[in-house]
């Protein structure tokens, strides 16, 4: 429910939303205001069933068949069960598990069920999380969407538990812009000229800024993922080192994607071989060298 947003709270609201944008156009400027085009998340309301008439689904549905239910169905979720628990039960202890949290305060009804064939719709109320800090020594994993676990477990990323630890603190105050194909051409523009004299010390990128688009004196490229293609690569690194500047380019690989991992492995066939202009026979050749004890590389430009 807290994933999916089905919360009871004030903040997640549509009237309640309307009524700080409202007061963030009259009270705020850029960069604190809330931009109009920004599109807010509402609350989702949870149904113990596969859909309801009329849903605009924006909600959530949860049956036996569902991703809780399969982990209901589970043969280690109730070890001591030794029969495979049917859909039918499955649904009833869904059913069962709601109404016992109503009773003792931890989700709410906000749509109460008006017919025997319609059943009620849940919210968690934001009152009933607790946030508590994390040790920073063992991962969260779901169960539900990560069924096994390796014996060994997870693992923490260091570098992410030392930056928040570290890091995050010192970086308030700074002041980021995207460049993207869902912002407006003179929008991007304005951010584009700011980037360009450091006014603006961060840029997020899609890849609008991959082709056409020169900033003199940047030196620094970070890539959240790796690149589909070296030619990708090329554009993408290319932003920055230009006019013979010396450039630092370096690349996050995801640990749960396929494709950043095989190339985290094999950092070479990221950055090497040719890439061939469409319609030109010119070639350009690029290499790699890895950086001893870092996670990423540098690329030259």
């Amino acid at each position: 429910m807290r994933r999916e947003l089905a919360v009871q709270v004030d903040y997640l609201d549509q009237a309640k939303q309307e009524t700080i944008q409202q007061q963030s156009s009259q009270r705020l400027i850029a960069p604190w205001a809330l931009d109009e085009n920004e599109i807010l998340e509402h609350s989702a309301t949870l149904y113990p069933r596969s859909s309801r008439q009329g849903d605009s689904g924006g909600d959530v549905f949860i049956t036996a068949r569902s991703g809780f239910g399969l982990y209901l169905r589970r043969t280690g979720t109730f070890p001591d069960y030794h029969d495979r628990i049917s859909t039918k039960e499955a649904n009833e202890i869904i059913r069962q598990l709601l109404d016992t949290l109503r009773t003792a305060g931890l989700v709410e009804v906000v749509d109460e069920a008006r017919t025997p064939e319609e059943v009620p719709g849940y919210r968690l109320p934001a009152s009933a999380i607790l946030w508590i800090e994390g040790s920073g020594q063992k991962p969260f994993r779901d169960p539900i969407r990560v069924p096994g676990e390796s014996e060994a477990g997870g693992r923490t990323n260091p570098f992410f538990v030392n930056f928040y630890r570290s890091m995050a603190s010192e970086l308030s105050g700074f002041e980021a812009r995207e460049h993207t194909a869902q912002v407006p051409y003179e929008d991007r523009l304005v951010s584009e000229d700011r980037f360009r004299k450091a006014d603006l010390p961060i840029l997020y990128c899609s890849p609008t800024m991959e082709l056409g688009v020169d900033i003199a004196e940047l030196n620094v490229v970070n890539m959240r993922n790796i690149p589909p293609t070296p030619a990708n690569y090329a554009q993408r690194s290319g932003r920055a080192g230009r006019s013979g500047q010396p450039a630092l380019v370096f690349s996050y690989c995801t640990t749960g994607s396929p494709h950043d991992q095989y190339f985290f492995k094999r950092p070479e066939r990221m950055v090497s071989g040719e890439v061939t202009p469409l319609g030109s026979t010119w070639r350009t050749r690029i290499w790699c060298g890895r950086t001893s004890g870092q996670s990423g590389w540098l690329g030259p430009t």
